[in-house]
């Protein structure tokens, strides 16, 4: 039964119910709406997170005239079931969103918004069609939960994933503390409440990480998904109802994107809209596609400052509501306010800081540019033809520290000086003069590496910075390719020792304008510690029992320089 109260400022109604899906779980529901006039159309949020922390957010969409209903995704919180990420979301929102429809104070429009995992459900729920369902805001959100999240480039995404498995184990401890009986109270417990996560210091935590570790973490929870997740280290058939990319031609809703140069999440937010843009099932959804990417970290758009830059109150010009309130008018309400006239696509170029209207991605007038590494440290536009190939040594038990970049918790993300590494000697850093013009670099960026290895299995890190002229090193973009998958993320084979390899790093996509007199610059490593584990160069599965008990093998990686193995970052230049 439906619990009606007075809202706030007493012009408002909100209740709570039990939406009862198709095969009799009850998912938990909150209704915030004007008390008078309607029906409206609504909003829906479906969240791992809690839905009674969204009020507020109901609140304000209520006094703008709609309805705002947030749930409790499939055993979170109050709603019943098992909780296991994304699988039973789609046709739960389908349910929900019908079910909204149908509700005397809808007019039958339904719009969903959110971000993170809330992002990820929309993109789920958008090849189901549900009839009523007409726009949709994802927002800092992955295509795909094996590419780009659980792992990038066949490297376990270690910080993340960790740290979102220990927060939704939260819950489950407060609902069941009788899981914990069979495990290591002390330590898990310290794990999971909040004011731990919030002063962990992640790094030294997580290289203490083992097998043993979330064997413990799958016990709060009380089913496998979190295992099963760690048993499927290759992309493959159990990767495929998670990945919203293979489903684009089955999708119909517009959908305005929301993305961040710095977000954890960047390169799927980018790939969803050109996906659907290019590949929806109607002309109206592929037109009805919009993308918005600025240099925020994981959500956090609205603030200037992100890391150590600040960006200035030109970025502020977007305003969260403000946009989301222009898009859902236009779909839910049929209000012509320029949405349909404006370009697809906005982006924040960094450097100059200024916001840009596109009309596509990638942008028509990119030119690719090769710049090539040199022995000497140098990069230019020039192709080596036969130079001494470089060494280091990586010892997977002193990694490379993560400073800044596409992360989210428990550590700096964003753009970082990089200056507190440069006295690593497993970083071969390359550079170019500096620059005599300005030079803009907007969109995916790309490395062929050619390099070998004394192991069977090792990574190569590679990360984009911009170098001012007082020395200070901001970093833009960087990604990750595990040897073993340096052929196919579903069909690892491992290296033979001294063999060169190319290796296709993705640094995903940026957009910068590096201004003259600042260089170019390139770092190759072999570690990104803990925005990817540290790969222990046996072969291993990530925490697996193998690796669970510590076993390392130290590593000499070399990168080479000649005219058949040119190692190269692909720069698209957009000309000016």
């Amino acid at each position: 039964m439906a619990v009606a109260v007075s809202g706030s400022d007493g012009r408002l109604i909100e209740e709570t119910v039990a939406v009862v899906v198709r095969d009799g779980t009850r998912l938990m529901t909150t209704i915030t709406r004007p008390a008078e006039g309607g029906p409206y159309p609504a909003i829906l949020t479906r969240t791992p997170y809690d839905r009674t922390s969204q009020q507020p957010l109901g609140e304000q969409w209520a006094q703008v005239g709609y309805a705002f209903v947030r749930q409790d995704v499939r055993g979170r919180f109050d709603s019943g079931g098992e909780f296991y990420p994304f699988r039973d979301d789609p046709l739960d929102g389908y349910d929900t969103v019908e079910w909204i429809a149908e509700q005397p104070w809808c007019n039958g429009r339904v719009g969903t918004t959110g971000a993170s995992h809330v992002g990820a459900v929309q993109y789920l729920l958008g090849p189901t069609r549900p009839p009523h369902l007409e726009a949709a805001i994802p927002e800092f959100a992955s295509s795909s939960v094996y590419h780009r999240w659980w792992y990038h480039g066949g490297a376990f995404r270690l910080s993340f994933n960790v740290a979102w498995a220990l927060m939704l184990a939260q819950d489950n401890l407060r609902h069941f503390p009788q899981r914990l009986q069979a495990l290591e109270r002390d330590r898990v417990e310290a794990w999971v409440t909040p004011e731990q996560m919030r002063n962990l210091e992640i790094e030294p935590f997580l290289r203490e990480w083992s097998f043993r570790d979330f064997a413990a973490i799958e016990g709060v929870f009380g089913n496998r998904w979190l295992e099963e997740f760690m048993e499927h280290p290759d992309d493959g058939p159990f990767w495929r109802p998670y990945d919203f990319t293979a489903l684009h031609h089955e999708t119909e809703t517009p959908m305005l994107h929301i993305g961040g140069w710095y977000d954890t999440f960047c390169q799927g937010t980018i790939d969803s809209y050109v996906g659907l843009a290019t590949r929806a099932s109607t002309e109206e959804a592929r037109r009805g596609q919009r993308l918005i990417m600025g240099p925020w970290r994981h959500v956090n758009w609205g603030q200037q400052e992100v890391g150590e830059l600040d960006f200035g109150p030109g970025l502020l010009a977007v305003e969260p509501f403000t946009v989301r309130a222009r898009w859902f008018d236009h779909w839910l309400r049929d209000v012509d306010a320029g949405v349909a006239d404006e370009p697809p696509v906005l982006i924040f170029v960094m450097g100059e800081n200024v916001w840009r209207a596109e009309q596509e991605w990638p942008l028509a007038r990119t030119q690719l540019t090769a710049y090539y590494l040199h022995s000497d440290g140098s990069l230019d536009g020039e192709p080596p033809q036969s130079e001494p190939p470089r060494s280091f040594t990586y010892d997977p038990a002193d990694p490379v520290v993560t400073l800044g970049g596409c992360e989210w918790v428990n550590y700096p993300c964003g753009p970082f000086d990089q200056k507190p590494l440069d006295a690593r000697p497993d970083v071969l850093r390359f550079q170019t003069a500096a620059l005599e013009q300005d030079l803009e670099v907007t969109g995916q960026v790309l490395v062929h590496l050619f390099a070998s290895s004394s192991a069977r299995d090792t990574d190569f890190t590679a990360k984009l910075i911009d170098v001012h002229p007082d020395g200070s090193a901001y970093n833009l973009c960087d990604g990750i390719l595990r040897g073993r998958y340096r052929d196919s993320l579903e069909g690892p084979k491992p290296m033979e020792a001294g063999t060169p390899y190319e290796f296709v790093i993705d640094l995903w996509s940026t957009s910068n304008l590096f201004r003259r007199g600042h260089r170019i610059r390139l770092d190759i490593s072999s570690s990104n510690f803990p925005r990817f584990d540290a790969n222990p160069n046996t072969g291993a599965p990530p925490f697996s029992a193998a690796h669970g008990e510590g076993e390392r093998v130290t590593a000499t990686n070399t990168v080479h320089f000649d005219r058949d193995r040119p190692s190269r970052v692909v720069l698209p230049v957009i000309p000016r």
